[in-house]
């Protein structure tokens, strides 16, 4: 047995005891733990920071893409952000002990279906070293062990910030393996995590189309997976222009580089000329690269043309990609071709168009009227977000913490046994 999977058994085995002490703990109790987690961030930011810049620094000697080394900043707007977000999931309703469903049966046995939590989860992440508080907080709340295992790109950042939840748990006296942490950036150590089975009951992988792919196909435990975001945003005829041109490049530019942004507008053909130019100037007065079909190109001739390999692309940079459509039909088609499953936006003021666009797309968000970048689980209000799920079971898009729960039947009887 190599050494490394001797290591990932004594996690594994940490993480399995440990959540016998986490079922001890009350709905206050994890709260107060995320409380104090919010405070030693709080304490903590100017080494939070200082460790993100070593990793900022060293993204940039290897020459990493601008878009990767953009997802490892954190500031003190973002530190800041991450306090709001663990004291808002520490102020959530318990996800714990709901009741989903009661009922009796004329024997006289009664049912109860609650929710518990999943147990053990290994969550498996790339470049955003804010995964490693917001998924630390999720699995608390809802009472489940999570097994941290970030990038080598983040690894200082990521250990500043474990080391602030480390504290905070011994700070008031719990087991600090509540919360497991792989610090070693071994690429080893993902394989022998996704094979954990006897130990951990579910994978959570976040992060490229290649990582997923390969978790997927190797793991032996479920995995839950949030694979990449190739979303588009549909321009119909009568549409103000105003609000398309708002909508539109705030969908491509807020942030190009996370999973919710627009990676393809589909223009209705009836759309004046006039319009679409303006809307596409804007997009390329900001640095964004318009690659478009035919159609666009003969509209815009200052865009690229279009490759059938862009329509599949997630390019998380300022590029985006443009086709004229002739309606809703064939902008769903399109979508349900091309799409990763993730989020799509409609923008139209008719009923007839909207319907369709809810009953024919197949993606696990459909916006209308709002921008694709509405896909967090924030905005949803569930506090944070672990990813967004393209899978459709167990759930499906954002993954707060209501969502990291099974469930078990409660059976109450009255000395009933069952006749031959």
């Amino acid at each position: 047995m190599t050494q490394i999977k001797e290591k990932m058994i004594r996690i594994g085995k940490m993480a399995r005891q440990a959540s016998e002490d986490m079922r001890q703990l009350s709905s206050e109790d994890r709260s107060r733990i995320l409380m104090n987690i919010s405070q030693f961030i709080k304490a903590n930011h100017f080494k939070i920071l200082e460790a993100n810049q070593t990793d900022i620094e060293d993204a940039k000697n290897k020459n990493l893409p601008s878009p990767l080394v953009n997802r490892l900043i954190l500031d003190q707007k973002k530190i800041d952000a991450l306090v709001s977000t663990v004291e808002s999931i520490a102020q959530m309703q318990d996800p714990l002990g709901q009741i989903l469903d009661e009922w009796s049966q004329p024997n006289g046995l009664s049912f109860k279906k609650i929710t518990v939590p999943l147990g053990v989860i290994g969550i498996i992440y790339e470049s955003r070293p804010n995964v490693t508080v917001d998924a630390a907080a999720l699995c608390l709340r809802s009472g489940n062990i999570p097994i941290l295992r970030g990038g080598k790109e983040c690894i200082n950042s990521n250990t500043a910030l474990y080391q602030c939840i480390q504290d905070a748990l011994s700070d008031l006296g719990f087991n600090k393996n509540l919360v497991c942490f792989i610090d070693d950036v071994d690429r080893e150590f993902v394989q022998e995590l996704i094979r954990l089975d006897k130990y951990v009951d579910l994978i959570i992988p976040r992060g490229g189309l290649s990582l997923i792919q390969s978790i997927s196909q190797n793991s032996t435990i479920p995995t839950l997976k949030h694979l990449n975001g190739i979303c588009h945003t549909y321009w119909d005829n009568g549409y103000s222009k105003e609000h398309a041109e708002k909508v539109i490049v705030n969908a491509k530019l807020r942030r190009p580089e996370i999973c919710g942004a627009t990676e393809t507008l589909l223009v209705h053909e009836e759309i004046d000329s006039v319009s679409i130019n303006n809307v596409l100037q804007s997009l390329m007065d900001q640095g964004c690269i318009i690659k478009g079909d035919e159609k666009i190109k003969n509209f815009f001739p200052s865009a690229i043309e279009a490759t059938e390999e862009d329509w599949s692309t997630e390019y998380l940079d300022k590029i985006l990609s443009v086709k004229m459509v002739k309606d809703i039909e064939e902008a769903t088609k399109h979508i349900n071709k091309y799409s990763s499953g993730h989020t799509e936006s409609c923008l139209t003021d008719s009923s007839q168009t909207i319907n369709y666009f809810f009953q024919h797309c197949d993606s696990a968000i459909l916006l209308h009227n709002a921008s694709t970048q509405f896909a967090d689980g924030g905005e949803f209000g569930f506090g944070a977000e672990i990813g967004i799920s393209t899978d459709k079971l167990h759930v499906r898009g954002p993954v707060g913490a209501q969502h990291l729960t099974t469930f078990k039947y409660l059976v109450t009887g009255n000395n009933q046994v069952r006749p031959k």
